[in-house]
C-alpha cells in the first residue's frame, strides 16, 4: 500500500481514526482531506451543517491534524475542500490514485448524516479502492 486517504472531520471518532493512520507503516504517502459541508446556498448567503463547522473551522481542524501527524512522525499532504463530504472523498481519492482511505464510522452531527447520510456508508459502497472504517 503506498498511497492513502484519511477523510478527518473534527469528530472523536475522526481523532480515532486519525491515531490509527497515523500508525499504517506501509505507505509512502498520506493525504488528509477535510471537508466543510455546505446545507443552503444563495446568492447572498451560505450556510454550514452548524456554526463552527465552515472554512475557517475545517482549516483549524487540519492544524490540529498536522500537530498530531507530526509527533507520529507522519509527512502528509493537507487538503481542505467545500462540498459534500463523501463526493469530495472519492473524487479526491480517485483523482489521487489512492490506494487506502480511512474514515470514521460516524460524524460531527446527527443533523449532517440525516441529511447527507452516513459519509463512511457512502465511502464504503461507491469507493474503487479499499476503504477502512475505524469504529
Amino acid at each position: 500500500m503506498t498511497k492513502i486517504l484519511f477523510a478527518y472531520d473534527g469528530s472523536e471518532e475522526s481523532r480515532r481514526a486519525l491515531r490509527y493512520a497515523s500508525r499504517l507503516r506501509e505507505r509512502d504517502s498520506v493525504i488528509v482531506l477535510s471537508v466543510a459541508t455546505k446545507l443552503i446556498e444563495a446568492p447572498s448567503t451560505t450556510q454550514f451543517t452548524e456554526p463552527g463547522h465552515g472554512p475557517d473551522s475545517v482549516q483549524e481542524g487540519l492544524e490540529d491534524v498536522r500537530e498530531i501527524m507530526s509527533d507520529a512522525g507522519v509527512d502528509a499532504e493537507y487538503i481542505s475542500k467545500i462540498g459534500n463530504p463523501a463526493a469530495e472523498i472519492l473524487n479526491t481519492a480517485e483523482t489521487r490514485d489512492v490506494e487506502l482511505i480511512v474514515v470514521g464510522r460516524r460524524g460531527l452531527h446527527p443533523v449532517e448524516r440525516f441529511l447527507l447520510g452516513s459519509v463512511a456508508d457512502r465511502v464504503v459502497q461507491h469507493a474503487t479502492c479499499d476503504v477502512l472504517v475505524v469504529k
